[in-house]
């Protein structure tokens, strides 16, 4: 590494816009006079993310995979009892799949909003309050315009879009305390960015790989103690949850460990076993046998324009990048409609803006020239990539058109029962589980169920593949169903006399 490249790498202190030097944590002349921009442009985000849930839901375009498992999770809490989720199976209890005891917390408003939209809510602004802290950090340290780039380009970021296009999960709890958190490091408060970073250990178990890695990055930044506690208590955390207290709620013990020793994925649920030392030898073949593992990994990089790799905070992310890569579950690898990118979107904008302020700083003129560009080529491909997107799908009609099928559909579950046992396929359970206790057709003979509700024109892969759903609505009838309505295709069966 050259002289000039470890000036880069070590970083001078925080410039301002006007080239002086800033204390770390204090704002820069476009900070202060601009403090509400940030809460404007995450409002406008939340209404956005807002309306992009809302109108999927209300279209049957979510699903009870996984937006009908959080709400009766919730539901659960909200009334006082234990997360039992009978889409996944009768009996189950949330807490022996994923630890999250965070999702309690969204008990008292759901008792206020009994509606699965409330978890699409809740998710937008979480998601969106993100951006206040990457807003403000952006514009103290580069001024008002290159501030407000770096705000749209994260709120459009791929890793957002695709939690918010994905029904509901945990993982939103996490975006914001994550933002935070990042924030605390590049202005360095430690023991700030530290107590930022523990909670998102009750958002999910993996989620100690990220405190770990803030331990280390603490360590590289000499502070011992904290980055030492840091490091030892993100990967304690994984090892009592998975082995410890996940069994507790699930008498199978924990259902991932195949995840990463290729005991891949059976019909959207983990596989069982494998072999981890295998996954990782063949590691390397994998990415040419899966592309859409270069494709993250081109992805992650090209959300910043790069400039992300210039910052030790993009260390952060590592973990979690390298456990999704040596995955046997393809959607770990996706960029696409899922949630998995979006804990890694305030780290990488984060160590966009921090590495800007290094690269301004550096003795080479490309590389003060390549700070000069980083945040509008970062805006750019936000901008540009914006048509093949989730939300430029709102450009086109039909995102916002009720087809007749839809119409269809809402005929014929309003027909369902307050209170029911309902089993529904996957695209209609979100729309009952609020009301209704659903299991996933062609469930049928895992629980007792009274209803059949069943959308022929749009098999889901969950839970079953779509070619042994026709048998499985031939065998209703043997089974004391009788068709009730048939509607474009939806189809209503009631069992007599239960």
């Amino acid at each position: 590494m050259s002289g000039d490249e470890t000036a880069v790498a070590e970083g001078p202190p925080a410039a301002s816009p006007g080239g002086g030097a800033a204390a770390p944590g204090r704002p820069g002349p476009g900070g202060r006079p601009h403090a509400r921009l940030p809460v404007a442009v995450a409002a406008l985000f939340a209404a956005l993310y807002c309306v992009h849930s809302l109108m999927r839901h209300a279209l049957l375009r979510s699903t009870g995979y996984d937006l009908g498992i959080f709400e009766q999770a919730v539901r659960g809490y909200a009334e006082f009892r234990a997360p039992i989720v009978p889409l996944k199976e009768p009996g189950f209890h949330l807490l022996g799949d994923h630890f999250h005891p965070w999702l309690a917390a969204l008990g008292p408003l759901y008792r206020l909003w009994p509606d699965a939209r409330l978890l699409l809510v809740v998710q937008a602004v979480l998601i969106a309050v993100s951006v206040v802290p990457v807003g403000r950090l952006a514009i103290d340290r580069l001024g008002v315009r290159s501030g407000v780039a770096v705000m749209v380009a994260y709120g459009l970021s791929f890793g957002l879009q695709g939690a918010v296009a994905f029904d509901f999960h945990e993982i939103a709890l996490a975006v914001p305390l994550l933002a935070f958190a990042m924030v605390a490091l590049a202005e360095e408060r430690w023991r700030a960015a530290a107590l930022w970073t523990l909670p998102v250990l009750l958002v999910k178990e993996d989620m100690g790989l990220v405190v770990a890695a803030v331990g280390v990055y603490l360590l590289l930044r000499r502070r011992w103690r904290l980055g030492a506690a840091m490091l030892g208590g993100g990967f304690a955390a994984i090892a009592v949850i998975v082995l410890v207290l996940i069994p507790l709620w699930n008498p199978k013990g924990y259902a991932y460990f195949g995840s990463v020793s290729g005991g891949g994925m059976v019909h959207g649920s983990p596989g069982a076993g494998g072999d981890l030392l295998g996954t990782l030898l063949g590691f390397p073949a994998s990415l040419v046998e899966h592309p859409q593992k270069l494709w993250l990994l081109w992805m992650l990089g090209v959300v910043t324009a790069f400039a992300a790799l210039r910052s030790p905070i993009t260390l952060i992310a590592l973990p979690v990048v390298g456990y999704r890569l040596v995955s046997t579950i393809s959607l770990h690898w996706s960029t696409e409609r899922v949630h998995y990118n979006a804990i890694l979107m305030p780290i990488l904008f984060v160590a966009l803006v921090d590495a800007v302020v290094r690269m301004r700083g550096g003795a080479r003129r490309p590389v003060r020239t390549y700070a000069r560009f980083a945040v509008p080529a970062a805006l750019a491909v936000s901008l540009v990539s914006l048509p093949g997107t989730e939300f430029g799908k709102m450009f086109s009609p039909s995102f916002w058109t009720t087809t007749p099928h839809v119409t269809a559909a809402r005929q014929v579950l309003a027909m369902v029962p307050d209170d029911a046992r309902v089993a529904a396929s996957n695209f209609l359970a979100p729309q009952l589980t609020g009301r209704a206790e659903v299991v996933l057709f062609p469930n049928v003979t895992r629980a007792p169920v009274d209803w059949v509700v069943v959308d022929t024109r749009r098999p889901s892969v969950v839970p079953v593949p779509p070619a042994e759903i026709p048998a499985a609505i031939a065998a209703l009838p043997g089974q004391g169903f009788r068709l009730v309505a048939d509607r474009d295709g939806v189809q209503l069966w009631h069992r007599p006399g239960r």
